[in-house]
């Protein structure tokens, strides 16, 4: 999830505003969103994310002034189960029962500065709060690492080993009883935007870069050519690096998790980065043109299967605006896999309890 990022960097602009987060903890069924989804809402009216496909948000609007004036969290259940047009039910289409939390939040330069500069890097931020007996505490974050990240809160458990588990177990949303205290605590992954580093500053660039942006991706074209790559051509561009790839890429290690849209429309160029990337995989690497010249640019016939060539999703595209939508589709697609994840282990889960009940 990626909201807290987007939420705070709005939240930085108007610190003066009185703010309510809203978060789904619980889902029971089928609905529009998961646990962890969220929404923002300012004092003066403006409001951020959606939970549902809109049947919600009008009474989570209402409820979030409550909680402006009382100043104290709470809770609200939606039953979308109900067949009956004077429930929530109502043109939902959905089939599940939500529970969400609904808390004051505001600006905190301590913590929040902390926290938008771990994401700033590129990282992931897990955050973990007591939330056992109604009674809501205080997040601490930590890095992916387990290292707590900003204020420290003395607390009598050490999650160090936690967070790490269920970072390196690719879990998004958790409670978990520690036994310690015998409390229950909320363990929550807030993911960075994903880097994409697009080598090439073309025109068929252009509607890759905007979609990229308005997608929670962090676009950064590199390109040699200061009439091309400039903002005039990509002013959605996280950055705009005018360098040759070769010297980019030997000044510069790209993240691991990082993408890689290689798009120069040269083919000794192309053969270079690819070169280079063989030795240190991306998260993702997409090389414009059919596959035939993939297997020219790494001289055999055998194309690596983590190397997608021809880029994108194979949605028959043609021009650029088109080629753009299917390699959106393929950078979400592969972004998602934790959530994919994380749905299939909850299924699992559900059926086990089933059979537990039956037995």
């Amino acid at each position: 999830m990626k909201e807290l990022y987007n939420f705070l960097s709005i939240l930085k602009q108007y610190p003066e505003q009185t703010s309510v987060l809203a978060t789904v903890i619980q889902v029971q069924g089928s609905a529009y969103r998961h646990e962890g989804a969220k929404m923002l809402f300012l004092e003066k009216g403006s409001q951020y994310g959606m939970i549902s496909g809109g049947c919600l948000e009008d009474d989570l609007r209402i409820r979030a002034k409550d909680v402006m004036k009382s100043e104290k969290a709470e809770t609200a259940t939606y039953d979308l189960r109900s067949e009956d047009d004077l429930d929530w039910g109502q043109g939902a289409g959905c089939n599940g029962k939500i529970t969400v939390l609904l808390e004051p939040f505001s600006w905190d330069e301590t913590v929040w500065s902390a926290v938008l500069e771990t994401f700033g890097q590129g990282n992931d931020v897990i955050s973990v709060r007591k939330f056992s007996g109604g009674e809501i505490g205080p997040r601490c974050f930590f890095t992916t690492g387990g290292l707590e990240i900003g204020e420290v809160l003395h607390t009598d458990v050490s999650f160090h080993k936690d967070v790490q588990q269920f970072y390196q177990q690719q879990r998004l949303f958790e409670y978990q009883l520690n036994f310690e205290t015998n409390a229950q605590y909320l363990f929550e992954l807030h993911e960075a935007k994903d880097m994409v580093y697009i080598f090439g500053a073309g025109a068929d660039v252009e509607p890759v870069v905007k979609r990229l942006a308005e997608f929670d991706f962090l676009p950064i074209v590199i390109d040699p050519r200061e009439a091309r790559c400039n903002n005039q051509f990509f002013p959605n561009a996280h950055r705009l690096i005018q360098e040759h790839p070769e010297t980019f890429l030997k000044r510069n290690e790209t993240m691991a998790n990082a993408y890689v849209l290689i798009m120069t429309h040269s083919f000794t160029r192309d053969q270079l980065i690819l070169s280079a990337f063989l030795q240190r995989p991306p998260r993702y690497l997409g090389i414009l043109g059919p596959r035939r010249r993939t297997e020219r640019l790494l001289q055999s016939e055998s194309v690596p299967k983590w190397v997608h060539s021809p880029i994108g999703m194979n949605i028959d595209a043609e021009g650029a605006e088109e080629i753009s939508i299917s390699i959106l589709g393929e950078l979400i697609k592969v972004r998602n896999q934790k959530r994919v994840l994380n749905k299939k282990r909850k299924r699992a889960q559900v059926q086990e309890r089933e059979v537990q009940g039956q037995s």
